[in-house]
């Protein structure tokens, strides 16, 4: 009988393959987030503008790649679970933006400017809704 080890759970890789793109994906985030302040707080040269902003890539392409090697680990199920996820997620958000846009344009809602890193947060949590509705529905 094929049984699940004890790193990996019934829905997917254990926690520990999540050290690695969580570490990139905070790195990423920070030094964005850090990027952003500089440019508030200072008045920097362009090409140093130039290299602050574009350092944040670096990482975030490591997540991607962490992410992407996690996929190629897992079986068809798991894969499917994640498209499954994914394919709730895009539209999801996309949903989520115009819906906050047009009540912001209907003035119902104050304005938000969400910016990217709003739209990455609701991304991601959109993508775990999917995942636990996936998981729950393969279980």
């Amino acid at each position: 009988m094929n049984s699940p080890s004890v790193s990996q759970s019934s829905c997917g890789l254990g926690p520990r393959a999540w050290v690695s793109p969580t570490l990139w994906g905070l790195a990423a985030g920070l030094s964005a987030a850090a990027a952003t302040v500089l440019f508030v707080l200072f008045k920097l040269p362009v090409p140093l503008r130039l290299v602050i902003a574009l350092l944040p890539i670096l990482p975030s392409l490591c997540y991607v790649g962490c992410v992407v090697r996690m996929f190629r680990q897992v079986d068809e199920l798991q894969r499917r679970i994640q498209l499954e996820a994914l394919g709730f997620a895009f539209p999801a958000t996309a949903i989520l933006v115009m819906a906050v846009d047009l009540l912001e344009q209907a003035k119902v809602l104050p304005a938000v400017h969400w910016g990217w890193s709003g739209l990455v947060v609701a991304m991601c949590l959109l993508w775990f809704a999917g995942w636990i509705r996936a998981c729950r529905r393969y279980q």
